[in-house]
């Protein structure tokens, strides 16, 4: 039997038990994966092996973290439930399995510092999955065109009289002008899904 974690199916679990919910703050957590990994999560930062991990949002329960060839996969069901990690080693196809977490405790959503200002795009959206109608993320950007995607801060930049920006293989693209507002949508490069975003 192959016991190779799947993060994918993990991610696809936590979007579908948390669809249309809002980001969920990361867990405080030590945890040891084979292989000699350690993996500390403090304050929503992730440290592994002692040196801060790049932290990406894959859903509101969902996170990855990637030092090096290092990559852990984290969710959890409930912000005061015990997280799931597991871990990939790139390009070495043998060095992958699950990890043990030591200790834990529920983390605390900070509040986005977000500026005021005129920016047409400011707000609360929620990108749509079409079909489904499951949420695919929730953005907040501020007066100065600050994005954060699923409370993880992206770079954001004026195209075409848009305001695009991406995180991981999603490029979303909003519209501030009111009539064509409904044409703001996102695209998965990868998957090669697209759905709408709405202006709360």
């Amino acid at each position: 039997m192959n016991q190779k974690p799947a993060l994918l199916t993990l991610v696809m679990l936590a979007m579908t038990a948390h669809a249309g919910s809002a980001l969920a703050a990361l867990p405080n957590f030590s945890a040891t994966c084979p292989t000699d990994v350690r993996v500390k999560s403090q304050g929503g930062n992730v440290f592994i092996n002692g040196k801060k991990a790049t932290l990406k949002t894959l859903a509101p329960a969902a996170y990855s973290a990637t030092s090096g060839k290092v990559v852990i996969g984290i969710t959890f069901d409930l912000p005061a439930s015990e997280p799931t990690l597991d871990y990939v080693i790139k390009h070495d196809r043998r060095a992958h399995g699950f990890c043990t977490v030591h200790a834990w405790s529920a983390g605390k959503a900070a509040a986005l510092p977000m500026a005021k200002g005129d920016s047409p795009y400011q707000g609360k959206w929620i990108a749509k999955n079409r079909e489904t109608g499951a949420t695919v993320a929730n953005i907040q950007v501020d007066g100065k065109e600050q994005v954060w995607v699923n409370g993880v801060k992206v770079k954001a930049k004026r195209a075409d009289g848009a305001l695009q920006f991406r995180q991981g293989t999603i490029l979303y693209t909003l519209q501030g002008d009111p009539r064509i507002r409904d044409e703001s949508d996102w695209n998965d490069s990868d998957v090669q899904n697209t759905g709408p975003i709405r202006l709360e």
